[in-house]
């Protein structure tokens, strides 16, 4: 029997993060032409301040906030389905607990960090008058969130090829 209990907190955080790339993907759906006007909106309030009264730059990056607002749905959706992947992988093998908990907790908190990540900078760049700026200005949350899912990616890597070549090889010799 597979014991799911040291990963149940980052499958129930993945599963938020995949919940709300679906969110999102339903108001793009329903509401894409009143979320482009919010980011347009943002704009127009610091056309003269941020964009020297040039349309063309707002409306550039307002079409880029978008992009961000796309990307993160996507990121939502497939970093929270791989870190269930990864979740029931290490339980699976039956990984040490506290690896089983790191590589769930640190992958789910990474798949909805980074998601939001792109959000907020598509929310923010319009107003800001720069996706640069917008991004910097939420860059820890996509350095910590990134971080965390890689660092799952490692120990999931690390410990499976310990398993699979070092453990396999101590055993043939005994």
């Amino acid at each position: 029997m597979i014991n799911f209990s040291h990963v149940k907190y980052g499958v129930l955080v993945a599963i938020i993060a995949i919940l709300y790339g679906g969110l999102m993907g339903l108001s793009f759906g329903c509401c894409e032409e009143s979320i482009k006007k919010t980011l347009h909106g943002n704009a127009q309030e610091v056309i003269s301040v941020k964009y020297n009264g040039d349309q063309a730059k707002a409306d550039k990056i307002v079409k880029k906030s978008w992009v961000y607002m796309k990307r993160a749905h996507l990121h939502s959706q497939t970093m929270g389905v791989i870190s269930i992947a990864f979740s029931f992988l290490v339980a699976w093998l039956a990984y040490p607990a506290k690896a089983q908990l790191a590589v769930s907790l640190l992958s789910g908190l990474g798949s909805l960090g980074y998601g939001s990540f792109w959000m907020f900078s598509g929310y923010l760049a319009p107003g800001m008058g720069s996706t640069g700026a917008a991004k910097e200005s939420v860059g820890l949350i996509a350095q910590v969130s990134g971080a965390s899912f890689f660092i799952s990616g490692v120990l999931v890597f690390g410990i499976l090829i310990y398993r699979m070549f070092v453990v396999k090889q101590l055993n043939e010799e005994n």
